[in-house]
């Protein structure tokens, strides 16, 4: 990546007491790329303007910093913009430059996944407060709320997740399975991408390839959304919390994130594996064009035995051709 483009993208406040040290600062983090603006003054001062245009982090030239994270997230509760000394990312023998801006994306990254997780964990807490009411209200109302939090990292239109659910149970019904048993996966499978709440928007929505180490981060999301279902009472959150943890799961076990084969994958998380992958096919994404239906039927048709079990592909093709 060319120095010019290193922070591209990102709004910065480069803030301090000392002014020329700040302009300094934001000179050399502008030429990086980002979208750097300085502000030199006291706590407060700096605190009001992050607070009425929060960027995506400060970056703080002098001792100000400590005060100011104090100031804006007192509790430590991982909110608001970070707030990130430059002496955490330029060590003392090197200039503010292309590493330096490497680190500072790191820390930035970091600080979103923290939040995402805390909001995870906030999550998981609300689901034991809910068992102290009606089981049956409390469990529809769990369901609402995670639904709703699959769809904030959906596509634009928030119908993937039931598109999913929708071909899902359809191939559930071709094969036969018990009334009940289509039922669950329908509840449950607009569950299946839950985990992508705690991957970063730079990441998930980022246009074109991802990088090997962005991959591995993409694919954190199937145990970390197993994690948010593990331990539920009822049979929807059991049956959605297979199918979180085991939607990538191929066939010949080449999948993640347990490298399970053949009938050792749910049947749930098979039905929904195929299902996302024709969806994700058919519509566009930030990293890809939509295919045609025809393309789509026949990559699925490719993965009969690989990447699909071969039972659930005739069952699809059955579904494709009534």
């Amino acid at each position: 990546m060319d120095d010019a483009d290193a922070l591209a993208g990102l709004r910065l406040l480069v803030a301090g007491g000392d002014l020329a040290a700040v302009q300094a600062a934001q000179t050399r983090l502008a030429e990086l790329g980002a979208d750097a603006t300085a502000l030199a003054g006291d706590v407060e001062a700096l605190a009001r303007a992050a607070i009425a245009s929060p960027p995506a982090a400060i970056v703080v030239v002098d001792a100000t910093e400590s005060r100011l994270r104090d100031r804006l997230d007192p509790f430590d509760l991982k909110q608001g913009p970070a707030v990130i000394g430059l002496n955490a990312i330029v060590a003392a023998d090197e200039q503010l430059g292309a590493v330096a801006a490497g680190r500072l994306r790191a820390v930035i990254g970091q600080r979103g996944l923290r939040a995402r997780m805390a909001e995870l964990e906030a999550a998981l807490a609300a689901q034991a407060l809910t068992r102290r009411r009606d089981a049956a209200a409390a469990q529809e109302e769990l369901l609402q709320r995670l639904l709703r939090a699959a769809e904030y990292r959906d596509d634009n239109t928030h119908e993937h997740t039931q598109r999913v659910a929708d071909l899902a149970a359809g191939l559930a019904r071709e094969l036969s399975l018990p009334d009940r048993q289509v039922a669950l996966v329908h509840r449950a499978a607009p569950l299946h991408d839950i985990g992508k709440i705690a991957i970063p928007d730079s990441i998930l929505l980022k246009p074109g390839r991802l990088t090997d180490e962005e991959f591995e981060v993409v694919k954190t999301h199937a145990v970390l959304g197993a994690r948010v279902l593990q331990k539920g009472d009822s049979d929807v959150i059991q049956t959605a919390e297979a199918i979180a943890r085991h939607h990538h799961e191929r066939w010949d076990g080449g999948g993640y994130p347990g490298g399970l084969s053949g009938e050792a994958i749910p049947m749930p998380a098979r039905l929904v594996h195929l299902a996302d992958v024709f969806d994700v096919l058919v519509h566009e994404r930030p990293y890809k064009e939509s295919w045609t239906v025809e393309a789509a039927v026949e990559e699925i048709e490719r993965g009969s035995g690989s990447d699909f079990d071969p039972a659930v592909v005739r069952a699809f093709l059955r579904s494709i051709d009534a």
